[in-house]
């Protein structure tokens, strides 16, 4: 008996002499219908899945972990088919294969048990060309409620089509760190040659900031500083010492996340609150201790970040765009590569090649437009020398997603920008192409840079792209700005009155290590703020 109907029965009064049965209607589930769907590319494909059935439900097959993007819908991965039951009706299944695919939605009246195969459209492949995907932020296990695999996370970069996962390990609550054991500076073995999985590492700090190593051997420690209530309550060592060791392991260093949105100035309010801003970077930076910037991802603001970046490479320095979305695998958030960093190696795919071309500077970030930059023939990531007032420069964008402007960025500043004719939503790919001279009057660095509005495809928007800089030096001189320089003069007496208002050390001599080191960088800068 349906048990609806027996605890109704089981509560039903009799009314009156006459003993009878209450007779009630049965509630039957709707029916339900399997549908098997089979994903093809050039051969069995994975993709991130979204389906909407006709009781205005999200479903998923039976085990397979649904995660919600910050919108609150609803996906899974699936690799090569998968089944769902579903009830009768119109249905909504919606296939995504990352950044260079077209996302496909097809419509089914759910009548009875249905089969179908979904061929995958790709509208650029960046790997024919020598660019390859990679996201430096990305958190397997977390202690969060989805149970996840390393076989799970491959199926997540083949399924968003990210070539290079940086899994990084990390925890700052006392010392529950995972997967440390994973560190071997080579790929995991359940890398494929197309997609490599590398576990490196976040090491957060509390008020220096937080920073990814890729490549490394072994955990880079402390793993953490400054938090309150944990084994590493101190404000020491600083980043720089972990920075300087994941280097002698042959390590690659980025700093995540640099600045959050409505923090111009990352040194506001009380001075003993922890920050997860990149403050310690300008340190880091000019004692060639970090070698890229997370330019994009999801925890930060792209113009702020930029501009940061823009005062830095102002300086001379040279620190390559990256990108990392800081997705959580293990929870709901939004998938692994929504934004990304590109990296053109030389050669095919392995960690060595990825990790030169980014250290190199031959990258570029972005949450959807492909983007090609020369200047005087140099591709970013170069330095060309000139001795006349001007250089050529040669840009492309190509772009699934609409885009309205498109800028050439010499040392910060938009000196060229073409604005885009408002986008057919029926184009499957948006390009545009233009040629011109510029003037330089010293020398200079130029990036391309591309905007566009919110777009449903774009979880990260509005659409946001950057390459890294072409270095171009005038006479043989070095690129300086007086300006930004004093400007991390500053920055770094802000960073000094909150180590001393904190004052979280162990010993005098701890907190000295660091304030001579701080000094020591603020020195350079301060030299660099002369008049040449």
């Amino acid at each position: 008996m349906n048990g609806f109907v027996k605890s109704c029965l089981s509560g039903a009064a009799i009314v009156g002499a006459s003993v009878g049965v209450l007779v009630l209607p049965v509630r039957a589930d709707p029916p339900m219908h399997n549908v098997k769907v089979h994903l093809s590319g050039d051969g069995p494909a994975a993709a991130r899945i979204h389906i909407l059935a006709a009781d205005g439900q999200e479903y998923v097959p039976d085990g397979a972990a649904m995660r919600k993007t910050k919108t609150g819908e609803a996906y899974f991965y699936a690799d090569g088919s998968f089944v769902v039951s579903l009830p009768r009706g119109n249905a909504r299944v919606r296939v995504s294969g990352g950044l260079e695919y077209i996302p496909r939605t097809i419509q089914l009246d759910v009548a009875a048990d249905a089969e179908l195969t979904v061929q995958q459209q790709q509208w650029v492949d960046m790997t024919s060309r020598g660019w390859y995907s990679g996201d430096s932020h990305v958190h397997l296990h977390t202690g969060g409620k989805i149970g996840v695999t390393i076989d799970d996370a491959l199926v997540a970069a083949r399924a968003e089509g990210v070539n290079y996962v940086n899994l990084c390990v990390s925890n700052n609550i006392g010392d529950d760190i995972r997967d440390a054991d994973l560190i071997t500076g080579k790929p995991h073995p359940s890398s494929t040659d197309r997609h490599l999985l590398v576990f490196g590492e976040e090491m957060r700090s509390s008020i220096y900031g937080h920073m990814q190593f890729f490549g490394i051997r072994k955990l880079v420690e402390p793993q953490y500083t400054g938090f309150d209530n944990t084994p590493h309550f101190h404000d020491f060592p600083a980043n720089f010492v972990m920075a300087e060791q994941a280097i002698q392991q042959g390590g690659v260093v980025t700093y995540a996340h640099p600045m959050f949105k409505g923090q111009p100035w990352p040194f506001t309010g009380e001075l003993t609150t922890g920050n997860g801003a990149a403050r310690e970077l300008p340190i880091d930076a000019i004692l060639n201790l970090t070698h890229a910037v997370d330019v994009m991802s999801y925890n930060s603001d792209e113009e702020q970040s930029a501009e940061l970046w823009y005062r830095l490479l102002n300086c001379g320095l040279k620190l390559s765009a990256c990108a990392g979305t800081d997705a959580l695998l293990d929870q709901s958030t939004e998938p692994l590569g929504g934004s990304r960093v590109y990296v053109r190696t030389d050669g095919p795919l392995t960690m060595n090649s990825w990790l030169d071309g980014l250290i190199a500077g031959r990258t570029f970030v972005t949450n959807g437009p492909m983007l090609q930059l020369e200047v005087e023939g140099a591709q970013p990531g170069a330095t060309v020398s000139a001795d006349g007032g001007k250089v050529h420069v040669a840009a492309g964008v190509e772009s699934h997603v609409p885009f309205d402007h498109v800028e050439v960025i010499v040392n910060g500043k938009a000196v060229v920008t073409k604005s885009m004719p408002e986008n057919s939503e029926a184009a499957l790919v948006h390009r545009h192409r233009f040629e011109i001279d510029i003037p330089l009057e010293q020398s200079s660095w130029v990036a391309l840079r591309v905007r566009g509005p919110n777009h449903p495809h774009v979880f990260d928007g509005p659409v946001w792209a950057h390459t890294s800089p072409v270095n171009v030096l005038l006479h043989k001189q070095p690129i300086r700005s007086a300006d930004d320089a004093s400007f991390f003069v500053e920055w770094i007496d802000q960073l000094l009155r909150v180590v001393a208002a904190r004052n979280r050390f162990a010993t005098k001599v701890d907190r000295q290590q660091v304030e001579t080191r701080f000094l020591k960088a603020q020195q350079a800068f301060r030299l660099r703020a002369q008049p040449q």
